[in-house]
């Protein structure tokens, strides 16, 4: 389990090294300006051609936690957790993020967690987390640099988002795109998403994507 903990401690969101072991998300006060280091290509798409993914364009979000509050509502969040967070930066006016678990092709989560409480879906790529199995060790919540696992103390256990699985089953979208009034969050099959022009997967200020290669790509507000 160090390793991971290591590469938690290692990924930074800021300057001002918000990004915390063991906290329960990012702060809000985070610098959100993202500096593009490489844009992504064809050649390092994911190793399942139908991984799926979240598309967020920086340019377009509002903060209006549309996409939160229709997640909370469909999917009755336990109390103390956030399955989708919209964070925005104190330190310029006008960048906001939308996050929530990034359905890594090499998800940490699944990695440490003793009971095998999580699981990957070979259709999809959808990281899956069977509540009734978790035993609320928090394993999760340390391996992850995007700290997307969260634990509720009032139910004894952790939650996390699940990409609306039940809703692509029945050909429908996520909760939090379709409720997104400025069209900011959308999804699609990574090896496509990745092509959108302006999209970038290595932001200098968000964890190295290396980790556990995160299934989303930003489009950045310049």
């Amino acid at each position: 389990m160090s390793n991971y903990m290591n590469s938690s401690e290692c990924a930074v969101l800021s300057r001002r090294n918000f990004l915390k072991v063991g906290a329960a998300a990012f702060a809000a006060a985070a610098d959100l300006t993202p500096a593009v280091l490489k844009a992504d290509t064809l050649e390092n798409a994911a190793g399942n051609p139908n991984q799926i993914g979240f598309l967020f364009d920086q340019r377009k979000c509002v903060n209006c936690k549309m996409c939160a509050k229709s997640c909370e509502n469909t999917m009755a969040w336990d109390e103390g957790t956030e399955w989708r967070r919209v964070l925005s930066s104190k330190e310029k006016d006008g960048y906001f993020l939308s996050i929530s678990c990034n359905h890594c092709e090499k998800p940490a989560c699944a990695s440490v967690c003793p009971v095998s409480a999580y699981s990957k879906r070979k259709k999809d790529g959808v990281v899956s987390f069977n509540r009734e199995v978790c035993v609320g060790c928090k394993y999760c919540t340390y391996a992850c640099p995007y700290h997307a696992p969260q634990f509720s103390n009032a139910a004894g256990r952790i939650n996390k988002c699940l990409f609306c699985f039940e809703r692509l089953d029945m050909g429908e979208r996520p909760s939090c795109v379709s409720s997104c009034p400025m069209g900011a969050l959308s999804f699609g099959l990574t090896k496509d998403i990745k092509q959108t022009p302006g999209a970038a997967a290595r932001l200098e200020k968000l964890p190295d994507p290396e980790i556990t290669k995160p299934s989303w790509v930003i489009i950045p507000k310049s």
